[in-house]
């Protein structure tokens, strides 16, 4: 009875811990005009799955991050889609879309699937250059890639895009389901 009883307790904490680790994803905005949020969804991007801002207060985007291959992966709604960030053709300065990938696409050169990652209850990015108001590298904004309008990010600080800044929250995901 013993040894169910504490395999059963090991198993519930393990789930517990299991379940801290998938984080729900959504959106915040601040500008001189005030504060928006919402949840990101889903959109045909041009490799896999862009995102939009939409209403709503509960994410239904979850993902995990792996501190070891640095990938951050979805877990509702496409299960093992890799968020990758795939450079705007022309931008200056230099301008990402974020997609939800198929670990076997080929992406455009400059693509990189190790650059996002959890930071002060958000996502923060290696790319670019750390400003000194918010303390994350760029903004996150809409860009377009090949005619798709989506949530990326720019290597601008918030007061070269008109005191506006978005930014990616994470918050507990694991109640979100598919």
């Amino acid at each position: 009875m013993f040894k169910l009883t504490l395999l059963s307790a090991l198993s519930a904490s393990m789930s517990a811990v299991y379940a801290q680790d998938i984080l729900g994803l959504s959106y915040n905005s601040t500008s001189p005009y005030g504060q928006s949020q919402g949840i990101l969804s889903l959109v045909t991007g041009a490799y896999g799955y862009g995102m939009t801002e939409a209403a709503g207060s509960a994410p239904t985007l979850s993902a995990t991050y792996d501190s070891t291959t640095k990938t951050l992966t979805q877990v509702c709604p496409h299960p093992g889609l890799i968020a990758a960030m795939i450079p705007v053709d022309g931008s200056s300065p230099a301008a990402y879309a974020i997609e939800w990938v198929d670990s076997t696409v080929t992406l455009p050169e400059g693509s990189t699937t190790t650059s996002l990652f959890p930071a002060n209850q958000g996502l923060d990015t290696t790319l670019g250059t750390k400003e000194t108001v918010w303390y994350i590298n760029g903004v996150f904004k809409f860009v377009t890639l090949n005619g798709a309008f989506e949530f990326g990010w720019v290597d601008e600080d918030y007061s070269q895009n008109g005191d506006v800044t978005s930014w990616i929250d994470t918050s507990d995901g694991s109640s979100i389901t598919c």
